[in-house]
């Protein structure tokens, strides 16, 4: 028969509202993240949605940073705070070819 975790509700909400995640109070008490929300939920906490937040990224600007500006992915996605798979997936959607790889300076 699996155990009953208890767990301090006062300690979890207070974490939790603080801003730490489910997963990351699930690794310190050593449990699911899915029984870290259910623990909350029943300490009366609103437990946030686990699903992204979509951001818009306007496909125009996207398209002039990566072709024309050729900034790396990385630097773009620092620039709009999302991570580097956002910017390829957005890329992707917005149907904007990969950029053509640049010949080898005189240099290599």
């Amino acid at each position: 028969m699996p155990r009953r975790l208890v767990l301090p509700c006062a300690e979890l909400v207070s974490r939790y509202t603080a801003g730490q995640s489910t997963t990351i109070l699930a690794r310190d008490y050593h449990c699911s993240p899915t029984t870290i929300a259910k623990l909350l939920r029943e300490c009366g906490a609103d437990v946030r949605s686990s699903l992204f937040q979509p951001i818009h990224i306007d496909e125009a600007m996207l398209r002039r940073l990566y072709l024309d500006e050729r900034l790396p992915i990385t630097t773009i996605a620092a620039r709009f705070g999302v991570s580097v798979t956002t910017i390829g997936n957005k890329r992707r959607r917005s149907h904007i070819p990969p950029r053509p790889r640049l010949p080898p300076s005189k240099d290599e």
